[in-house]
């Protein structure tokens, strides 16, 4: 099966070291590239080896670009859409999914930060290109690019071209432009072959030169909160434009200071994640958090030989992630509207039963269940039937309760009564702290989200 494929030019230039302020910052480009790709399924290619290793003619910038598609070919490595990101490129462990919103056009990341620069460029290469009347509201960024094989002929073009006039180029770059390496001329080359090139994507996956727009800054009026503006609001952070010196530094800070989030060992955890809304973008369903914690505390093998019933499963949000947990999900709903976007929403889960039933006056006829999910009627009596509805019908199940702090605080007045009279023990409380909680509804909650109770 073809992935789509992340590649990253990390060609160490012995002779520049200095030049470029050293390569130490690799490690952790690539350590955030790793997550990602793995969190969203694609290939992380890195870029090593020069094909041609006299990097004075053949320079990084160009390699990575004129020779991508012979490396791939030689690794035989079966692609789909490929992701040129720069060498400075570190990506936020829950950036979107950029392959998706590319429409498999040409797509490339509108370069505003410098225009005098930009301007000289053009103007400097304008003779090589005979005079072409580039577009420079159309000038793209080459360090930000994404293609597919449909570019073959137009990368193979580019090839060609630069290998039939290397010794003008690096006279133009070196003695005349003085601006750049290959993006001015790839520039030039798209659009004098009338490539559709895709500009519409989010402006945060190409945070270039930080330092000028004081993104490396936070918020003062935060208190203790010191996260940067990139780091908040961006997804594919750029470290160019950084003093040489400086620019290691930077990136082993920010590495350092959020590199609990690149967790590789619970990685799976959030694929998963990915999948589904929660409650800070959907009011009808759980929290990010609330799910984790859930595929955390059943992580042991042994939960995958039970049986869950979800009461109620709403639009079957929760239900897709405890379809990962449990060896079955019985998914109960009395809403005939409710249920088909369950449905829909957990398509590709065979381990999942849907149940249309009024829980609260048809009868009980589950099978054996182990595992008890209770988030239907909030209201205490009808609480209060859930739980002891379960006991009845189970042996000794697990409880898993949300809403547990949601106002005005029936649910909890329920469990609390359960817990009094030994009916439920909670082991845990899971989800999100009340001052933690966003919710799309606005409901602000006065306790933990959510509870697990009677666990052996």
């Amino acid at each position: 099966m073809k992935k789509n494929v992340v590649w990253l030019p990390m060609i160490v230039h012995q002779d520049n070291t200095e030049k470029y302020g050293g390569y130490g910052y690799f490690e952790y480009i690539k350590k955030s590239w790793e997550y990602w790709c793995k969190r969203n399924d694609c290939l992380l290619v890195e870029f090593t080896d020069p094909v041609q290793n006299d990097l004075f003619r053949y320079r990084p910038n160009w390699q990575k670009i004129i020779y991508i598609f012979d490396v791939l070919d030689e690794m035989g490595v079966e692609y789909d859409q490929i992701f040129l990101a720069d060498s400075t490129c570190m990506i936020k462990w829950d950036a979107p999914n950029m392959f998706e919103l590319t429409d498999r056009r040409f797509t490339g990341w509108k370069d505003t930060d410098n225009m005098r620069w930009i301007y000289d460029s053009i103007q400097g290469y304008k003779s090589f290109f005979d005079n072409f009347e580039l577009d420079q509201e159309k000038y793209i960024n080459s360090g930000v690019i994404i293609f597919n094989d449909d570019h073959r002929e137009l990368i193979q073009g580019f090839k060609k071209l630069y290998l039939d006039n290397t010794d003008e180029f690096i006279n133009m770059q070196d003695n005349i432009v003085k601006k750049g390496t290959e993006q001015t001329p790839l520039n030039y080359w798209l659009q004098m072959n009338n490539v559709d090139v895709n500009l519409d994507l989010p402006l945060g996956f190409k945070l270039t030169h930080m330092h000028r727009k004081e993104l490396i800054s936070h918020n003062w009026q935060d208190g203790d909160d010191k996260t940067p503006f990139y780091v908040k609001y961006g997804y594919n952070w750029v470290f160019n434009g950084i003093p040489k010196d400086q620019r290691t530094n930077l990136i082993r800070e920010t590495w350092n200071m959020i590199k609990d989030n690149y967790n590789m060992e619970t990685v799976d955890y959030d694929k998963i994640l990915d999948e589904v809304q929660h409650k800070n973008t959907a009011k009808y369903t759980t929290s990010r958090k609330f799910k984790r914690d859930l595929l955390e505390t059943f992580s042991d093998k042994k939960y995958k030989e039970m049986t869950c019933l979800e009461i109620c499963c709403s639009q079957g949000q929760s239900t897709r992630v405890l379809s990962h947990i449990f060896k079955e999900v019985i998914a109960v709903d009395w809403d005939d509207w409710n249920l088909e976007q369950a449905a829909k929403n957990n398509e590709g889960r065979d381990n999942v039963k849907f149940v249309k039933m009024d829980l609260y006056k048809d009868e009980w006829k589950f099978p054996a269940c182990q595992v008890v999910f209770i988030d239907a009627d909030h209201r205490y009596p009808n609480v209060l039937q859930d739980i002891d509805n379960s006991v009845k019908h189970f042996d000794n199940p697990i409880f898993i309760f949300d809403d547990y702090g949601l106002p005005p605080g029936e649910t909890k007045q329920a469990i609390d009564e359960r817990v009094a009279d030994g009916t439920v023990t909670i082991n845990k409380f899971i989800g999100e702290k009340p001052e933690d909680l966003i919710s799309a509804s606005g409901t602000q909650f006065f306790d933990m989200e959510g509870a697990i109770g009677n666990l052996t």
